[in-house]
């Protein structure tokens, strides 16, 4: 994932928080934030492993799976997306982390 398609900043974090749409799983949490840019932007990406997930390793290791599953997923822009990863994630495998992901951007109707 690009640079240009990260958040990065904590205060665009906090804002997704406070201002967001947010739909759920048993592995994932997604945060939507619409954003007054045109349609034809790419949306940009945050992700979140907390230390409940695991160590270092396994953290990185998740974070990398969920930047992979999100490069084929075809998602309108426009969209500003935060992925919380729950405790479980740390056992899934690259094909359940991407099932997951896009049973959430199918219900919150972004895909």
């Amino acid at each position: 994932m690009q640079k240009n398609f990260r958040l990065t900043k904590s205060s665009d974090f906090a804002d997704i928080r406070r201002n967001g749409k947010r739909w759920s799983n048993s592995d994932l949490i997604l945060i939507v934030r619409h954003t007054d840019l045109e349609v034809s932007t790419t949306p940009r990406f945050g992700l979140v492993v907390s230390k409940k997930v695991g160590n270092a390793v396994i953290r990185n290791k998740c974070k990398r799976r969920m930047r992979e599953a999100t490069r084929h997923l075809n998602i309108k822009g426009g969209n500003d997306l935060v992925f919380i990863a729950r405790s479980s994630i740390a056992s899934k495998t690259h094909s359940e982390i991407t099932k997951s992901m896009s049973e959430l951007l199918s219900r919150a109707k972004i895909i």
